[in-house]
Formats: structure tokens, C-alpha cells, sequence
């Protein structure tokens, strides 16, 4: 299934410029790039739980709310972030499949909590009243993230690649709330976008690999 994710590929190299471009002027069009992108990783879910494995249906549902939450995240940022949660836990459920409950998880899910506490403490000023709803989002991401991480050891290139998606998730959205925080550049603004973008591409093509 080579031809799919080469296209999906392509698709990603011109979605991102293209919601860069559009989005200082023209918000709703430029979002609208951004959602395909994310669509691209969806489509080679989808491919995959019709051919290969029909748990990818979960995922592929996650990567449809991640879809959705790009285009509202700009508008309505609290309403953006749940919807991203939702797919959070259809993620967490897919990788959960795949490779249950371990001492992995468990590791990953402290290093990753006392990571998001050190932040939350020393943005807490900036976050302000908003802090629960971080927190809750967060903890929401870095269980989603240990279990990406725990799929590593127990399901060859498919472990691999959710891992490494599931790390790149987590990076982007700290450097999202960085620059939801503080007054920031484009070149983060680049960051945040292939960061995430490498996330979903690599959970698509990890389903084509059952």
C-alpha cells in the first residue's frame, strides 16, 4: 500500500503551506487545509480496518476527531480541545488493543505526569483561571502518549511508529500551549504544524503495517 501513503504524503507537503498561507487572512479556508491534511492519515486508517485489521475503525475514528478539532480549534479553542480529547480516547483505546496495561504504561504515564506537573507550576500565572481545563486536557494527552509509548517493545514497526507518533503529540501540543501562552514566531508556528502532522501521518501508516 505504498501508492497511499505516498499520496498522502504529498498531500501533507501541500496542506501545510497552503493553511500557513490562508491563515492570516482567510481563517476558515486556511483551516479547511489543515483538516485535509489530518483526512490523508484518516483515509489510510480507514484503508486499513476494510483490509487489514478492523480495530483500526478506533483509530480511524480518533484521526476523524482530530479532523474536526483542527478546523474548530481556531474558533472556539475550549470547544477545539475537547473534541480532541474525545479522540484522545479512542487513540488510547486502539493502543490499548494492541498492547495491554504493562509496567511500560505505568513509567511512561509518571515520567510524562511529573513533566506536565513542572510545567503547569511554572505557567500557572500565564494559565490563570484556565488551569483545570489544562489539566484535564493534559492528562487526557499523556495517557494517550503512554500508551503510544507502551505499543514500542511488544509490536515491531507498528510499535514503533505509534510510539514515535504518540511522542511527537505530546512535543506538539507543549509547544501549542507555549505559544497560546507567550507572544511567539512563525518558525514555531511550523513546529506545532509538522510536528502534529508527523503524529497522524505515522499512526495512519503504523494501521497499514497490521
Amino acid at each position: 500500500m505504498l501508492w497511499i501513503i505516498g499520496v498522502c504524503a504529498v498531500c501533507y507537503v501541500l496542506c501545510m503551506p497552503l493553511y500557513m498561507h490562508y491563515k492570516p487572512f482567510h481563517l476558515h479556508l486556511g483551516c479547511a487545509y489543515k483538516s485535509l491534511g489530518t483526512l490523508c492519515a484518516f483515509l489510510m486508517a480507514l484503508i486499513a480496518a476494510i483490509k487489514l485489521d478492523p480495530r483500526c475503525y478506533i483509530i480511524s475514528g480518533a484521526i476523524l476527531l482530530y479532523a474536526v478539532a483542527d478546523y474548530l480549534l481556531e474558533f472556539q479553542f475550549e470547544l477545539g480541545a475537547g473534541i480532541f480529547m474525545a479522540g484522545h480516547i479512542c487513540a488510547i483505546a486502539f493502543f490499548l488493543s494492541l498492547a495491554p496495561v504493562s509496567g511500560l504504561h505505568l513509567i511512561c504515564l509518571l515520567l510524562l505526569g511529573g513533566m506536565m506537573a513542572v510545567v503547569f507550576m511554572r505557567w500557572r500565572k500565564p494559565i490563570g483561571k484556565k488551569l483545570p481545563f489544562f489539566v484535564i486536557y493534559g492528562a487526557s494527552l499523556i495517557i494517550m502518549c503512554a500508551s503510544a509509548l507502551g505499543c514500542f517493545p511488544t509490536n515491531g514497526i507498528t510499535g514503533i511508529l505509534i510510539a514515535c507518533g504518540g511522542a511527537l503529540f505530546c512535543i506538539s501540543d507543549f509547544m501549542l500551549l507555549r505559544r497560546t501562552l507567550f507572544p511567539s514566531g512563525v518558525s514555531l508556528s511550523w513546529a506545532i504544524l509538522v510536528s502534529y502532522y508527523s503524529a497522524v501521518l505515522l499512526f495512519g501508516i503504523a494501521c497499514l503495517q497490521l
